[in-house]
């Protein structure tokens, strides 16, 4: 893995650039959302008692975007992969701002999700121990791929309720895909998988509680879109879906018990 990455330091920059254009956009963006009134007030499963700007979505969005053109080869799933994830923030700043419908949001979801399918991700086969290689028929496997990835985006959207959370959860699943990849000699997926800590990494500098900006639709729709894709864009499958799958369980109790108890 080690030797990977020294032959591959776009990991590095990539996660280093992510963050640096996070943390210095985020500011503006919050501006720009208490401006023209997105913003999220104290209600439901938020915890804040003040009204906080949401549409962090947009920082993040740059964050990923400007160093994915840097880092990446621009390959076509790769191009796939970037407009599904302009697509799905799209989705969610017309729903922070002016809000969606549960289907008009679904269908965005789903929208976002068959793009990267068209470009040729989808899971057409898993390795599950004891099973061996399994090959999924085309229709099965695209159904499956875009279910996942609608799934995964609902989930970062689920645990979006506490301060840092969805962040920090996603900056974990960055991190633990960068060094799957790594360690399978994947370096797209790795430096994808850093552009995304790094990003996340430096939301939470805006964040932590107490909060100062959320991510919202735009955001949470955004990081669940690339975790998802960049899992089956990597192969990565069985050991990310295991990752990912209870980072976002665990979360989620959290965020449900904290809920209840403020």
């Amino acid at each position: 893995m080690w030797a990977t990455l020294t032959d591959h330091l776009q990991v590095i920059w990539g996660a280093a650039a992510a963050l640096a254009i996070v943390v210095l956009l985020t500011p503006a963006v919050g501006g720009m959302a208490r401006r023209i009134g997105a913003v999220d007030r104290p209600a439901g499963r938020r915890v804040n008692v003040i009204p906080i700007p949401r549409l962090g979505g947009l920082a993040l969005f740059m964050g990923i975007f400007v160093p994915a053109l840097a880092f990446l080869k621009l390959g076509h799933e790769t191009r796939g992969l970037l407009i599904g994830a302009a697509v799905a923030t799209v989705v969610g700043v017309i729903d922070d701002v002016s809000g969606l419908a549960w289907w008009q949001k679904l269908g965005g979801q789903i929208a976002a999700a068959a793009i990267p399918v068209s470009f040729g991700i989808w899971v057409d086969h898993f390795n599950f121990p004891g099973l061996g290689v399994n090959v999924l028929p085309r229709p099965l496997g695209i159904a499956l791929t875009v279910l996942w990835i609608v799934a995964i985006m609902n989930m970062v959207n689920f645990i979006d309720g506490l301060d840092g959370l969805a962040a920090g959860v996603a900056a974990i699943s960055g991190f633990t895909f960068a060094v799957i990849a790594l360690s399978l000699a994947k370096p797209d997926p790795a430096i994808l998988s850093a552009i995304v800590l790094g990003a996340a990494l430096g939301f939470l500098r805006h964040n932590f509680y107490p909060a100062r900006i959320f991510m919202g639709d735009s955001g949470a729709m955004l990081l669940g879109f690339v975790l998802a894709t960049v899992a089956v864009q990597g192969l990565l499958k069985t050991a990310s879906t295991i990752a990912l799958y209870s980072c976002f369980m665990a979360s989620a109790s959290a965020n449900r018990y904290c809920s209840s108890s403020a």
